[in-house]
């Protein structure tokens, strides 16, 4: 064989050979990245939390309008966006006390029984399909009033006084109702539950169909700079879907739903980072703290643990 045509047989194979394996490095490439994805850890943000901020009044406030001048809150990470954890803060770690089978009914007993007070309010669910007042959280000196056409459709909420006639604040959260990967247009994420502490807004945002049904980006609490409007931080996903309790330095959550598994979580409620993770029998509903102890109602167990 020729110089010739030896030079050509290389190049020829050249072409062949060098696309496939460029090819199957691209693959190796996005497998790769895929594999490795974790939750991404942002700078600590420790001047982001005043305990003793007060809101300014900005008008008056009537429950039955609605019409507010919003603020359209930007949409979050779905994800994920947690900061760096201070470690010299001390965090509360559960341990279980008791655990017992419930009459599923007893719920106002079980209130009683353990000298309870829920924050939260339901309001009068009709009439459906209008935009009117379906939740009421007493929180830290504030009430705290979400709407929606019905209860599970919760997209805004003000922020009052305890007689409901000076307004603070008012938030819009449009944009946390679907993720990028909510494949189903019902799968749409409401304001679950509300607590603050401080210039701090803590928000449940959930949805009320299978994560499977909203991409496995649901159930997570987001962490909103009153005083600024930011988002400091949003928690994973499928971390809570249920009411938390602020305890200490800590927010105690629960998150699960049909066949994914029940679990009560400790997070940092300065980070969003989850420290703590408890398996439970059933999911948790309410949540609720009283001196050292912490109470989790599920659906057919209560249970009480202390730190």
């Amino acid at each position: 064989m020729n110089n010739y045509l030896k030079t050509t047989m290389i190049l020829v194979l050249a072409c062949l050979l060098i696309p496939s394996q460029v090819s199957a490095q691209k693959r190796k490439g996005q497998k790769r990245r895929t594999a490795t994805t974790t939750l991404k850890t942002y700078p600590s943000r420790d001047d982001a939390f005043v305990p003793d901020y007060r809101l300014q009044p900005i008008g008056e406030c009537d429950i039955h309008h609605y019409d507010y001048d919003y603020t359209i809150l930007p949409e979050p990470d779905f994800t994920g966006h947690v900061l760096r954890r201070d470690m010299t803060r001390p965090q509360v770690t559960l341990r279980q006390v008791s655990c017992r089978q419930n009459d599923i009914t007893d719920y106002d007993a079980w209130l009683n029984n353990n000298g309870l007070t829920p924050s939260e309010v339901r309001y009068w669910n009709e009439p459906m399909d209008e935009m009117r007042p379906r939740y009421r959280y007493d929180t830290d000196g504030y009430s705290v009033v979400s709407f929606g056409v019905h209860y599970g459709a919760t997209e805004t909420l003000i922020i009052a006084d305890p007689s409901l006639q000076t307004l603070y604040k008012a938030y819009d959260f449009r944009e946390f109702r679907f993720s990028p990967k909510t494949p189903k247009a019902y799968a749409n994420q409401i304001v679950d539950f509300v607590q603050i502490e401080g210039n701090i807004l803590y928000v449940c945002h959930t949805s009320n169909s299978y994560p499977s049904e909203a991409g496995y980006q649901t159930g997570y609490i987001s962490a909103i700079d009153m005083r600024t409007d930011e988002i400091l931080w949003t928690t994973e996903p499928m971390t809570c879907n249920s009411d938390f309790a602020i305890v200490g330095n800590s927010i105690v959550c629960g998150y699960g739903f049909s066949d994914n598994p029940d679990h009560l979580y400790v997070v940092d409620k300065y980070s969003g980072q989850r420290l703590q993770k408890i398996p439970l029998k059933k999911m948790a509903t309410m949540i609720l703290s009283k001196a050292d102890r912490v109470y989790v109602r599920t659906y057919s167990y209560d249970y009480v643990f202390n730190y």
